[in-house]
């Protein structure tokens, strides 16, 4: 009764706090100094005369007509997309220097769910809406997490062109070759292992252009229900010591343009639940098929689309095993859930959350994150130690180091999470380097770090190494906060710090995503998994990470023959052993596995290098997997090119290209005429010193 009471007594500081407006004003001012007469004395100190001054003024000038010859045959600039807030193809301007949005037009998803697997399509039609030519545009697409990006096709009216793997070097020499000779082109690559771009040459004036890009992800399963999301936006990622400056949002956005979602799903048994935790959507049942369409079609939003649907009560799967057989082997998925249990964990913890008050949690994103922490302050045992760090540009801690849940000390904390507002950038390795620390871990106590955020950072392979690094006997576990999070980031982030992830969405979403993830945390673990295959096998992950109630192993594998029967084993609490065999029946029919296995190797292999393997010879082999399995990666690339072009076309994206300077303001002529008069101005003052 007592902890009920300090649970209602915490609910109703928490409403308080978020009923108070903090407004913090400030402003900068800047004042331009004015020349000083130290600094004139400076110029005549130069002890220059006025035929010096004109020749200075020669060299300039030369100097300049060469800088806008080079700056007209630059190469597209490269385009940060850290800075991306959502969605956009992007064209560069040869002439100004400058970004544009070009139209979207339209963008079309659909997604064929059976069991375990989903493959999905993303449509995207582009429109240059002026007259002038588009040497190259660029867009940004995210997909899941996890995901086998492995087809492209490029769409000019009714002629489609298939996109081909190659390594990525060739890829672009390709993509570059066909864009110079006026040839309509298009490339795909990693920019990151959950975003990619397209790049696009030769846009006419006032033409469509389709993209078509084709993907396959497994789903995500946690306590009883099973996502799929569709990423429909790019946040802005806080790089340290990065110059962030923003690229143009999308000007061209008509009430015409739309989006719009299809998926089938069969989910292989009955459903007690099926619902768009974002979006309006429309199901239409058709047998053991699912028709989801999505209501709404406005085209830009801030949501992610995520999909979920419960088993009704009995059918839920225990275990599940798809496989494809191919080139002589056979690959395999496997999901598979650990026993349940309810027993709670005896050895005491302590807990240290980090909460990020950045720039991007403000607002409701804050909320969320308070009323998390204002929860966990209700479910802390007064045996429990913690500590809370703060962090945006720098970490603050509340506590030296971790304390005892005291009265006190969880008053302090009220305190602590009643001033949290948000300003700043996303720097988490110094809260992370606290959390780490020897002062906030105790020997022989569960120590268990929860890290709430948005994920919104672009230095991600740093994170991972320090944590990777030093979170020796801990455990971390992230907790994203927001409808768009970086969910590479924090499955990632989870996965290295032997943890688990949870999404809270919404603010209503808060005290039941909360109460899960501390169900997991205080239930016993299933650690030390091991799989015995009885054949040559190449799995991944190839170590299983610590898994929690409601979570199942989910993993893929090449098998040298097929495979009816494994065992897996682990110890429940740290401390009781536990194994079971199963017998699985394989299909060999589920096309698609062979592609997520080499994908899942490539995110091994890719961890490998980020934590200082051996560069080359990993690279090698993500180069191979990807050509095999014609996968986009860090080191191959989609490039489509269409082969059999209209002449009269490339011959006008040929002549929109060979402008020989580029067209200011006041166009090349102007600048050469300006530059004339002012090298005719000093030869005139040069004439009067010498007749003065």
């Amino acid at each position: 009764m007592h902890k009920d009471n300090q649970r209602f007594s915490i609910r109703q500081e928490l409403e308080k706090m978020r009923h108070e407006n903090e407004q913090s004003q400030q402003q900068g001012n800047s004042v331009k100094a004015s020349p000083s007469s130290d600094s004139q004395r400076k110029y005549h100190g130069l002890n220059m005369a006025w035929k010096d001054v004109v020749m200075f003024s020669l060299l300039i000038l030369v100097t300049s007509v060469y800088q806008v010859r080079a700056e007209a045959a630059a190469e597209l600039t490269p385009v940060d997309f850290d800075d991306i807030s959502s969605g956009m193809l992007l064209s560069f301007d040869k002439n100004s220097g400058e970004y544009a949005s070009l139209e979207l037009v339209s963008a079309e998803y659909s997604a064929d769910i059976f069991g375990m697997l989903a493959t999905v399509t993303i449509k995207q039609n582009f429109r240059n809406p002026s007259d002038q030519w588009v040497s190259e545009g660029v867009y940004a697409f995210p997909v899941a997490s996890q995901s086998a990006v492995y087809g492209m096709k490029l769409i000019i009216g009714k002629r489609i062109i298939e996109g081909e793997i190659h390594e990525k070097e060739e890829a672009i020499q390709i993509y570059e070759q066909a864009k110079l000779s006026g040839q309509t082109a298009s490339i795909v690559k990693q920019y990151r292992p959950n975003l990619f771009t397209t790049d696009v040459a030769n846009i006419g004036p006032q033409e469509t252009i389709s993209v078509e890009i084709t993907y396959q992800q497994t789903l995500h399963y946690d306590s009883g229900h099973f996502d799929f999301r569709i990423p429909l936006a790019i946040k802005p990622r806080y790089v340290p010591n990065a110059d962030n400056k923003p690229l143009p949002t999308s000007g061209n956005v008509s009430h015409n343009n739309s989006r719009s979602i299809n998926i089938n799903l069969d989910a292989g048994f009955e459903l007690a639940e099926l619902q768009s935790l974002n979006h309006d959507i429309d199901v239409v049942e058709e047998f053991s098929m699912q028709h989801i369409q999505l209501s709404d079609n406005a085209l830009f939003d801030a949501n992610d689309f995520v999909l979920r649907w419960q088993p009704l009560a009995g059918s839920e799967p225990k275990a599940a095993y798809f496989s494809e057989y191919k080139d002589g082997h056979e690959y395999a998925l496997l999901m598979m859930l650990p026993p349940q249990s309810t027993e709670k964990l005896t050895q005491p913890r302590n807990i240290t959350y980090i909460i990020d008050t950045s720039g991007s949690m403000h607002g409701t994103a804050l909320d969320q994150a308070k009323d998390a922490l204002l929860y966990a302050m209700s479910e802390l045992e007064s045996d429990s130690y913690f500590n809370i760090i703060d962090f945006d540009s720098t970490a603050k801690p509340l506590f030296t180091q971790s304390q005892q849940a005291s009265p006190d000390n969880i008053g302090y904390a009220l305190d602590f999470i009643e001033k949290l507002n948000s300003d700043g950038g996303t720097n988490m390795a110094p809260a992370l380097e606290i959390a780490m620390q020897s002062q906030n871990i105790i020997p022989n106590r569960l120590n268990q770090i929860i890290f709430i955020t948005d994920g919104s950072v672009g230095n991600e392979a740093q994170i991972f190494q320090q944590i990777a690094s030093n979170i020796g006997d801990a455990r971390l576990f992230t907790v994203a906060i927001g409808a768009a999070p970086n969910n590479y980031f924090m499955n990632k982030a989870a996965m290295f710090g032997r943890g688990t992830y949870t999404h809270i969405s919404k603010l209503s979403q808060v005290d039941e995503s909360m109460s899960e993830l501390f169900t997991k945390i205080s239930s016993p673990a299933l650690t030390d998994i091991a799989l015995d295959w009885k054949n040559p096998v190449a799995q991944n992950p190839s170590t299983i990470p610590d898994l929690y109630q409601g979570e199942p192993v989910i993993l893929t594998a090449k098998l040298a023959q097929k495979q009816t029967s494994f065992n897996i084993s682990g110890l429940v609490n740290d401390s009781n052993s536990w194994n079971s065999q199963l017998s699985m029946q394989s299909d060999g029919q589920s096309n698609g596995i062979s592609r997520l296995w080499a994908r899942n190797q490539v995110e091994e292999l890719t961890d490998s290098l980020m934590l200082g393997g051996d560069h080359e010879m990993l690279k090698d082999q993500i180069i191979e997997l990807g050509l095999k399995h014609h996968l986009v990666t860090e080191f191959t690339a989609l490039v489509a090119v269409d082969k059999t072009p209209d002449l009269s076309r490339m011959q006008q994206a040929q002549a929109a290209q060979d402008a020989p300077y580029p067209q200011g303001s006041l166009g090349w002529l102007m600048q050469l005429l300006f530059g004339l008069a002012i090298l005719l101005l000093g030869m005139r003052l040069y004439t009067r010193q010498q007749f003065s």
